[in-house]
């Protein structure tokens, strides 16, 4: 990728939501959202007076219905119907928000089946039963992830405090994959490099089995590879884990173009590498990296039942018990939702003014505000003008919450061990490389952003795709 493609090394999300959901949906709109109304991964919405999985629908399955604006592979099959846009990912809503609503074929691995789908919203493709078939996670029962990195490679230790441990292991290797009868078993394979494999196998099938790039109309394969976030969550980015998954994934891509230079021809494909998020650092390891000199770095954890105690709190000494069991109605960070029930008797502006306040004395949260703020166009308190950018490029009139909350710097919400879903740079930057096509070697140090994606597939294919965020990529 880097020898004959282009790569462009600053690669940064200017949304604040940095979330997989808002991520993925960004991805091939070119919308940040604000546009794409995929505030989070969970959100409620004022219009509908309910709080939704981002990839959930009216009929209880799972579909792009949430999704306000449409993807290139939407506009794609709306020209030509010939053409093909096909998802494969473990996540649901990664392949659902990368697809869109008009999705030729979307499918992706359920956890609790353990088992390929898809769902009622997408054509059922005819290779779903071999691809269960042939791509079964039960191929990796009691199988072992060892590590590769040889030694001299100076590789990071294999364990430090504060790491997860492997479904039903520990935090070292070798990491065992439980026997197919565990009850954690499709949790070890999700955990190893063995589900990337799963996705690249399915991958390469809805390849063959989809004929992509064998016409003259123009498909469009979207590839989910979630183990990385698995993994990362689980171990933290700077970890022997995620190093030693790497060098497996650069492996499995390389077998991917060489798959893609045989069915398709390099000249007939272009492949894009970009991410839905970046990711923290693990509070407790960079805590306390500098502790040689006497310093300590200010990070750690802001929990949900902090927050919600919080503000039930102080409303309480304020206003009375409330009616109901809390003032909180749902905390899907970003997003504070208030119980209307709770303080519709209440005057708003007093109910917002002493809830932020308490929140604001919280020792790990860096931005606290309200979607009146927001709305207004108006930057908290001590925001600089980028980061206020990025909280306006997430918020949506309908689906921000009464309070919009991120952590300092170095600071996460909940236990996973490592995390992301702020404005902060480490979850914003993430890579961005292309091969094939018409693409000439090149290395930029151009600003450019996921949201660029969308735009630029627009332009090779002559599609109207209407004004989004992004911009086609400064190719040359």
């Amino acid at each position: 990728m880097q020898k004959d493609g282009a790569t462009f090394s600053q690669c940064y999300y200017e949304h604040a939501s940095n979330l997989t959901g808002p991520g993925h949906a960004s991805l091939l709109t070119g919308c940040y959202p604000s546009h794409t109304g995929i505030v989070g991964n969970d959100f409620c919405d004022i219009r509908t007076d309910e709080c939704v999985y981002c990839v959930a629908d009216a009929d209880g399955a799972v579909s792009a219905t949430q999704l306000e604006m449409p993807t290139v592979g939407d506009k794609l099959r709306e020209r030509d119907p010939r053409s093909k846009v096909v998802g494969v990912s473990l996540k649901d809503r990664a392949a659902i928000l990368m697809c869109g609503k008009g999705a030729s074929t979307c499918v992706w691995f359920d956890d609790a089946s353990g088992t390929w789908t898809t769902s009622q919203a997408f054509p059922r493709p005819t290779w779903l039963t071999s691809l269960n078939k042939e791509v079964s996670c039960t191929t990796y029962s009691k199988r072992q992830w060892t590590m590769q990195i040889p030694a001299s490679l100076d590789p990071a230790y294999d364990s430090v405090r504060a790491e997860g441990a492997f479904a039903g292991g520990d935090n070292a290797f070798p990491h065992d994959v439980l026997p197919a009868t565990s009850k954690d078993f499709v949790a070890s394979v999700m955990l190893s490099p063995f589900s990337m494999d799963m996705v690249f196998d399915a991958a390469s099938m809805a390849l063959k089995k989809e004929r992509l790039g064998k016409d003259g109309s123009p498909d469009l394969l979207c590839v989910g590879v979630s183990t990385t976030d698995y993994v990362g969550h689980v171990f933290g980015p700077d970890s022997r884990e995620v190093q030693e998954l790497y060098v497996r994934a650069d492996k499995r891509i390389e077998r991917f173009i060489d798959e893609l230079d045989q069915r398709v021809g390099r000249a007939n494909y272009v492949l894009i590498i970009t991410s839905d998020h970046g990711v923290a650092p693990i509070p407790e390891v960079i805590r306390d990296l500098p502790q040689q000199q006497g310093a300590r770095i200010d990070a750690g954890r802001v929990m949900r039942k902090e927050i919600r105690a919080i503000v039930d709190s102080v409303l309480t000494l304020r206003f009375g018990p409330p009616r109901t069991s809390s003032y909180v109605r749902a905390i899907h960070a970003p997003s504070l939702y208030l119980n209307d029930t709770a303080v519709s008797a209440l005057n708003r502006a007093e109910v917002l003014a002493t809830s932020v306040g308490a929140l604001r004395k919280h020792p790990g949260l860096g931005i606290v505000t309200t979607r009146d703020t927001l709305a207004l166009g108006d930057c908290p308190d001590g925001t600089d003008e980028a980061t206020c950018r990025y909280l306006r490029n997430s918020f949506h009139a309908a689906r921000t919450g009464d309070i919009v909350l991120y952590p300092k710097r170095y600071w996460v919400f909940g236990t996973n061990t490592a995390t992301h879903g702020t404005p902060h740079d480490y979850d914003r930057y993430v890579p961005m490389m292309l091969l094939g096509g018409r693409i000439k070697p090149q290395r930029s140090k151009e600003m450019v952003a996921p949201v660029d994606i969308a735009p630029t597939i627009a332009a090779w294919f002559g599609l109207s795709i209407g004004p989004v965020d992004g911009s086609p990529l400064p190719l040359k």
